[in-house]
């Protein structure tokens, strides 16, 4: 007599979640949707997964590339106003704003570069009005020091004391 095992990852193969791995493992979980075929968690990352795809558009939609002050104020401008509708996450928002602000803080150096590193005649330049503020005295110290009027406290020591 000859018994067939049956392999359970061919019973009911219609209720487990239709995800693979890297590796070809399918995912154990149960489907939640039928229509979907996925386990609840991997529902939820492929929905996440177009919802970031619809953040791209929202966020940088009609921007074409990140070059000027304008349209890196737009970028934050839209990334301020999905972070208040709750389709950003905080600490995602912080980063992307982190990111912007160093766009921002780079693109002198880009147009520098662009120009060809020249220095621009009219580019304006920084000078700096101290008023009436005196000047320190730069007099030299005295060759000699003057004797001091007062002598020093000398403290004498005790001679009843023994020393320790």
């Amino acid at each position: 007599m000859s018994k067939t095992a049956s392999k359970p990852c061919s019973i009911n193969d219609s209720a487990r979640c239709q995800h693979r791995t890297v590796t070809g493992r399918r995912c154990r979980l149960a489907v939640v949707h039928p229509s979907s075929g996925l386990c609840f968690r991997h529902a939820f990352l492929r929905s996440k997964l177009g919802e970031e795809a619809d953040l791209r558009t929202a966020l940088a939609g009609d921007l074409p590339d990140f070059t000027s002050a304008e349209q890196i104020n737009a970028f934050l401008s839209k990334l301020i106003l999905l972070l208040s509708e709750n389709r950003v996450s905080p600490r995602r928002a912080a980063v992307i704003a982190y990111v912007g602000s160093l766009l921002l803080r780079s693109l002198p150096l880009v147009q520098w570069e662009r120009s060809g590193g020249a220095d621009d005649s009219d580019s304006p330049k920084v000078i700096v009005d101290f008023g009436d503020l005196p000047r320190p005295n730069r007099n030299p110290l005295p060759a000699k020091a003057e004797a001091p009027t007062e002598p020093a406290l000398v403290i004498e020591p005790d001679p009843t004391r023994k020393p320790s």
